[in-house]
């Protein structure tokens, strides 16, 4: 079973996460969406996919934080990330530097 697990804070995330653990059901590969404060035992899962709302080019605490809890889990198990947040044209933010080169140099 694959977990899709997310941090929303509008609920696009989430319908992102339902969005995909729909497409792999259909696919042949179970899973299931959860939010993070939803899930207990991530041990019973054989691969992830984590999502998280993006802010000002930073994940939401909560996603941070599952990674952060469970690494070693992750570590042993196939992991995909995703991303959502707003779409600007800026292509600086508000302190001048290149968004572009700051999600490409991030993490």
């Amino acid at each position: 079973m694959i977990l899709v697990v997310y941090a929303s804070k509008h609920g696009a995330t989430r319908e992102i996460a339902e969005r995909i653990a729909e497409r792999l059901t259909a696919g042949g590969r179970p899973a299931e969406a959860r939010s993070v404060h939803e899930v207990d035992d991530p041990a019973r899962y054989d691969a992830f996919v984590i999502g998280s709302a993006a802010y000002s080019m930073h994940w939401m605490k909560e996603a941070a934080g599952f990674v952060r809890r469970n690494r070693t889990l992750l570590a042993d198990r196939p992991v995909w990330m995703f991303s959502s947040g707003p779409l600007g044209t800026e292509t600086t933010d508000a302190k001048g530097r290149d968004v572009r080169e700051a999600a490409m140099n991030a993490g």
